[in-house]
């Protein structure tokens, strides 16, 4: 069965949604909707939630979720804002029967799968394609350094993690993009992916990196994919 793509943007949150059928789309902005307001109250009731750099704690569906998934990988709550509304958003497609479900929130994907698809990592110097074809729940997040609004104190032009949800994934590609330095090359990208996947390997499937003309990878990560490259189709701002 075929899917439909659609479009959806709300202050900062600019997303693609592809959904097989309108019922879907409308139940995962319903969801974005909902997991911004209880946000944006956080951030209200607390601005210390939107500014630390730092895991806290917190209580709340999505907030929550924020905060743990913060502690995983040692970063921010805020540093998965963008993967928990995605994830949150596919999770309330599917529960309301979708089969097939993909929330694009910046560059940050959550999925539920019933076929392959083919996700695009894009940068300055290099763009790669992977074939995903894990069925059920599936992530990809990228971070960067020279690309967008990530905020991220290191300088990979992208550090994607393959998780199996968003919000953990988000958390992780921030914490390896803050490890990469500004004159990294292979011998240092390579020795950072090491200690980065010893201590996240039980929270993810796979990590990248690509730096200029340099990339590295640890752990699994999907079959490498041919596809033509469409920029009009990139989720941005």
């Amino acid at each position: 069965m075929s899917y439909r793509r659609f479009r959806f943007k709300h202050k900062e949150t600019i997303v693609t949604i592809l959904a097989e059928d309108e019922q879907y789309y409308k139940i995962a902005v319903d969801a974005i909707l909902k997991a911004r307001k209880e946000i944006e109250n956080a951030i209200e009731k607390d601005p210390y939630f939107y500014a630390t750099l730092e895991p806290m704690d917190c209580d709340g569906e999505i907030v929550g979720r924020m905060c743990q998934a913060s502690k995983l990988a040692n970063v921010g709550p805020m540093a998965t804002v963008a993967g928990v509304i995605a994830q949150y958003a596919v999770e309330k497609m599917v529960e309301a029967g979708a089969n097939f479900a993909v929330v694009d929130n910046g560059g940050d994907i959550a999925m539920f799968l019933d076929r392959p698809i083919t996700v695009g990592v894009f940068t300055y110097s290099t763009t790669l394609s992977f074939k995903i074809d894990e069925e059920g729940f599936y992530a990809v997040c990228t971070s960067s350094g020279t690309i967008g609004h990530s905020i991220s104190f290191g300088f990979a032009d992208a550090s994607t993690i393959f998780a199996k949800d968003a919000c953990i994934a988000d958390a992780f590609a921030t914490a390896l993009g803050n490890m990469i330095g500004l004159d990294f090359g292979g011998e240092e990208i390579e020795r950072t992916l090491k200690d980065f996947w010893n201590y996240a390997k039980d929270h993810i499937d796979g990590a990248l990196v690509i730096k200029g003309d340099v990339i590295g990878f640890a752990g699994k990560i999907p079959k490498l994919a041919k596809a033509d490259v469409k920029p009009e189709l990139i989720t941005r701002g």
